[in-house]
Parts: structure tokens; sequence; C-alpha cells
């Protein structure tokens, strides 16, 4: 696709790639969807919330990114670990465990609103899940990536 992805584009690919994902809310340019991804050994019950911009918006990879949240099961901690108690979240509400995932570097292009979230964002949720997976079982993160401390998301 050339130029800004809508949110009607954004919606039709994830029907066509994702049919397990539903739109669950629609308004205007930004929609959530939840659906199961199941990389390894869980089944998570997965939310992303996007706004598609506007062309004249500033371009802000950190304000522009889809928000992606394990609903569940819970993500657990792992108490005095190197990585953190949740490795390559951003922390979004007032419970510890209230997190969205961190994906990417949004100061290296690794996603825009030129790209599909079908083809972005839930590969790498796949992936995110898969590190997390492995570091809960072995301690070690495995996802690689700069975790950077709190970018502001979409809606704030």
């Amino acid at each position: 696709m050339s130029g800004i992805v809508s949110i009607d584009q954004q919606i039709a690919m994830m029907t066509d790639k994702w049919p397990a994902f539903e739109v669950i809310r629609r308004e205007g340019a930004s929609a959530t969807w939840r659906g199961p991804l199941r990389p390894l050994l869980q089944t998570c019950s997965v939310e992303i919330s996007y706004r598609a911009p506007s062309v004249i918006e500033l371009l802000d990879n950190r304000r522009l990114q889809p928000r992606v949240r394990i609903l569940s099961p819970r993500l657990r901690p792992r108490r005095g670990d190197p990585e953190g108690q949740l490795p390559h979240v951003y922390y979004i509400g007032d419970s510890a465990l209230d997190v969205a995932l961190c994906m990417f570097d949004p100061d290296s292009d690794e996603w825009s609103p030129l790209m599909t979230i079908a083809e972005t964002t839930v590969p790498w949720a796949i992936d995110w899940i898969t590190s997390y997976e492995g570091w809960r079982a072995t301690g070690t993160w495995t996802g690689g990536g700069k975790h950077l401390e709190k970018p502001v998301l979409a809606g704030e």
C-alpha cells in the first residue's frame, strides 16, 4: 500500500489475514480488535487499539503506534529479574500489570502508519509472546531490541 493506511484498510487487512480477530470498537479513524494468538504453549487473548492519523498530523511513531495488550492469561512478573519485572512493556495504567507491549523501537522507523497492522503488529505480537514465554521459563529475553522507558502512546 502507498500512503497512510486508512482505518478501513487496516480493518480489511486484519479481517483477511487474521479472521479470528474481531473489531470490538470502531469510532471514526480508531479501531480496537480482540483475538487469540498461540505462538507456543498458551493461547493469549490479545487486544490491539489503533487510530489512523490524518494526512496533516505530525507523524510521530511514538504517538501513532498501535497499542497491544495481553488480556489473558495475565502476564506474570519475575521480581528481581535483570530485565525488569516485565521486560519490554510500557506501563500505561495504575496497576503494575496494566501494560502495552514494546515490540519495536519507534526511533528506528521499524513501523509507520504506512504499514498494515496485519503484516507488522500481529506477527510482532507473536514474537513478543514467544520471547515472553521463553523469559518466564529461563529468565533470558531472546526478543532483542532496545526498551524505552515510556513513550507517548495513541490516546494520551
